[in-house]
């Protein structure tokens, strides 16, 4: 499997960056107590330290919402993934205990305040590009469709399946998952050194819950 970034995504993110694990024979649980304890933890610490207010104004985030303003692509519509968590959290309508990969996704999400994309890639269809004009429409997690052209998507063979903002629900992690994709979606002032750091914990927080083996992590540049 090959995974690049398009020559046309400097249009909107010269920088762009985005580091990614893939992850084979891991088992995919339900809700394991410790985790869901820990995860809670993360959210009553994360409600006390930021407020709605100032979320905008921190840096991961803004870099985020810089992209969508270039393409005149409505933030305040489509959070980033972090964003929307995090706004959750915030207002106290906590997040959603899917599996054990999802909680792990949205836990770092919230901790890095990155966006986290997380792929079941048995379901991905051939090499793996990040671009911007993606054909075809892809249908989130909540079954609402959101056009290709308008920002950068990961694209496979079958067309478009997730972003910073949107993963599809064709590509989605569930109990029956065994191998996966991580993509970390960082932005500019993320520095290579603390994107591996943001990798490294992110595998091993995978590993110590749901095993498996590590076959790649990279970091990838426009």
């Amino acid at each position: 499997m090959k995974f690049d970034i398009h020559d046309n995504v400097k249009t909107v993110n010269p920088k762009c960056t985005l580091g990614y694990l893939v992850i084979r024979n891991i088992v995919v649980h339900g809700t394991p107590p410790s985790l869901a304890q820990e995860f809670f933890h993360l959210q009553v610490e994360a409600a006390k330290f930021y407020n709605i207010e100032e979320l905008m104004d921190i840096p991961p985030i803004l870099g985020v919402r810089s992209i969508y303003k270039k393409v005149e692509f409505n933030p305040l519509r489509h959070n980033a993934f972090s964003e929307g968590v995090v706004r959750r959290v915030i207002q106290r309508k906590g997040s959603d205990y899917v599996n054990s990969a999802v909680m792990i996704n949205q836990y770092c999400a919230i901790k890095f305040l990155l966006p986290f994309g997380l792929y079941d890639l048995d379901k991905i269809d051939g090499d793996i590009r990040y671009e911007l004009g993606a054909k075809g429409d892809l249908v989130n997690l909540d079954g609402n469709s959101i056009a290709g052209d308008e920002i950068p998507f990961l694209v496979d063979a079958k067309g478009a399946f997730g972003n910073f903002s949107s993963d599809a629900f064709r590509t989605k992690v569930t109990l029956a998952t065994r191998n996966i994709l991580v993509v970390v979606y960082a932005d500019e002032e993320v520095e290579t050194d603390e994107l591996n750091n943001i990798l490294d914990f992110t595998k091993d927080m995978i590993l110590c819950n749901d095993g498996g083996i590590v076959e790649k992590q990279r970091i990838i540049k426009v």
